[in-house]
């Protein structure tokens, strides 16, 4: 009896494992990057080291990808890099895909930029970005590029890719991130000093004309004061906003 009660736990315990390793194994499509910068060849190069470490963190089905290619060639995701939700909607749809995982490869001024997108049906649909700014030696790319295939699945990259990581050479300011909070910081303070100083001028102002004896020159001197510092911190917010849209730091995401 004790027998039979525990084979049927261990067979129900079976069953349940077993739907659960299928709840996992979803039908997952994997678009080549759309690149600039670099040519074809290293884009399919740089694009199998992803998709190989996307199958090594992943239970899921990948659908061949000859067959992503051939159903995706004519959709804008690939003929114009269109990732908006619609797009990669779109393209989950054409692939018959439960996953979809897209992205953008760049190369300029010897720096690399990856921005992926994930879309799940089992989320409703909604799109998750993903991203990478690495400056450095192509083998530490790539290595970023792999870790960055774990994350995107959900799950900690091995100890043998971690260690692997090379630094990012990339400074301070070469990252729009970074550049733009520090410009939003200065038009920000700049913009609190204009505030506060018109306020002084006024405060000044209405003294010089409530007291024309004895107080009126320090009056107007302050006033005057006030005045100029107002005006260099309008200046100061004005460049630092007016360099933000010149170098596009205003184009959130685009950078």
């Amino acid at each position: 009896m004790i027998n039979k009660y525990l084979t049927s736990i261990l067979l129900l315990s079976s069953f349940i494992l077993g739907q659960k390793d299928i709840s996992k194994s979803l039908d997952t499509a994997v678009i080549k990057f759309q690149s600039t910068g670099i040519n074809d060849m290293e884009n399919q190069a740089f694009f199998e080291y992803f998709l190989q470490e996307l199958k090594n963190a992943s239970e899921n089905n990948f659908i061949d990808q000859k067959i992503v290619n051939q159903k995706t060639n004519t959709l804008e995701l690939t003929t114009s890099s269109c990732f908006t939700n619609e797009c990669l909607t779109e393209a989950m749809d054409s692939t018959s895909s439960e996953v979809l995982i897209a992205g953008s490869i760049q190369f300029s001024k010897n720096k690399f930029r990856v921005k992926v997108h994930k879309v799940e049906s089992t989320k409703n649909n909604k799109s998750k970005s993903y991203n990478i700014r690495y400056k450095g030696e192509v083998d530490g790319f790539i290595t970023e590029l792999q870790i960055l295939a774990w994350e995107i699945i959900g799950e900690n990259p091995p100890a043998t890719l971690s260690d692997k990581r090379k630094p990012n050479n990339e400074s301070f300011l070469e990252n729009p991130n970074n550049k733009r909070l520090l410009l939003f910081t200065i038009a920000g303070l700049a913009g609190s000093s204009y505030l506060s100083n018109t306020a002084g001028y006024n405060k000044s102002m209405d003294g010089a004309n409530n007291d024309r004896d004895i107080f009126y020159d320090d009056h107007i001197k302050s006033a005057n004061k006030s005045k100029n510092e107002a005006n260099l911190s309008l200046v100061i917010m004005i460049v630092s906003i007016g360099y933000a849209y010149y170098d596009g730091l205003l184009n959130f995401g685009n950078k």
